[in-house]
């Protein structure tokens, strides 16, 4: 049965995130049968059994998919929007939470214009909805660009939108080429809407959407930032970009702020702000 949208739930060692995930959107799907739900597990260790439970308590509504391997957020994504069965579809993180009925508006949206081929929203009590394309980056914008993202700024070519939350027309996405999945995690965002921009399609942020993302003070990952880094260098060679450059402003804007936590005696963020600073000492290199 044709959906109108579809929901991609990528997930990896989730448990702990996906029940309160699916119970957030039953509770504000305000688009009844229309809506579906598609989770696709990266191999998790517990997989079988999250399944089962997600069975027991949704009943059969949500499509399972079973991935063999590991292979990362576009990839998964990739692998789920070839089940679905609409013509627009969302890609959700496992730590985000529906707060609102915005299902509805967001196909009025996206109906109104066919050229809209990317649709953001805005993030409450969480990470940034916004961050600059790598390729745009400068020290001015690495300072103060969280204040303009704050006031509802929002540079179309310059942009992309956090893969917390993203809205898809699913043939401009196809059309697009889909997530490169060479991009194992960071910067499938700022590519996607290069390329959809590229195919003379447009990006939107919804300013009156709203879901909340669970992202309160995680603490700095090695393997994260090794697979950052990877994805980092593989995006820096893919548009020609000067990656000893951005080092450099990174290393300026981040010995900024490691001075603005020490005067405020923020020891939280100067250790974390320390480790920004030998990573960009290393260029990239984690120990």
């Amino acid at each position: 049965m044709n959906k109108q949208l579809s929901i991609i739930i990528v997930t990896y060692n989730s448990e702990k995130l996906i029940f309160e995930c699916l119970e957030s959107i039953y509770k504000y799907n305000d688009i009844g049968d229309n809506l579906e739900i598609i989770v696709v597990d990266n191999c998790s260790k517990n997989c079988d059994n999250i399944f089962k439970k997600i069975q027991a308590e949704f009943s059969n509504d949500i499509r399972l998919i079973k991935s063999n391997h590991n292979h990362g957020y576009g990839a998964g994504n990739n692998l789920g929007n070839k089940y679905a069965n609409s013509p627009y579809f969302v890609v959700m993180n496992p730590d985000v939470r529906i707060v609102e009925p915005i299902f509805n508006k967001i196909l009025n949206i996206l109906r109104a214009d066919l050229n809209i081929g990317l649709l953001g929203v805005k993030f409450i009590d969480g990470s940034n909805h916004l961050y600059y394309k790598p390729e745009y980056e400068n020290l001015f914008n690495m300072i103060f660009g969280n204040t303009f993202i704050k006031l509802g700024f929002y540079n179309v070519e310059k942009m992309y939108f956090s893969g917390s939350f993203l809205v898809f027309n699913k043939e401009i996405f196809i059309e697009s080429g889909g997530f490169d999945e060479n991009l194992f995690l960071f910067y499938e965002e700022a590519d996607i809407s290069n390329r959809i921009l590229g195919i003379k399609k447009k990006t939107l942020l919804a300013n009156d959407l709203f879901v909340l993302h669970l992202i309160h003070g995680r603490a700095i990952n090695k393997n994260l930032l090794k697979i950052g880094i990877q994805s980092r260098q593989y995006y820096f060679n893919k548009y020609n970009i000067d990656i000893d450059k951005y080092y450099k402003r990174s290393l300026i804007m981040w010995r900024l702020k490691y001075i603005a936590a020490s005067i405020l005696f923020d020891s939280y963020r100067k250790e974390h702000f320390r480790q920004w600073i030998n990573l960009c000492l290393r260029k990239g290199e984690v120990l």
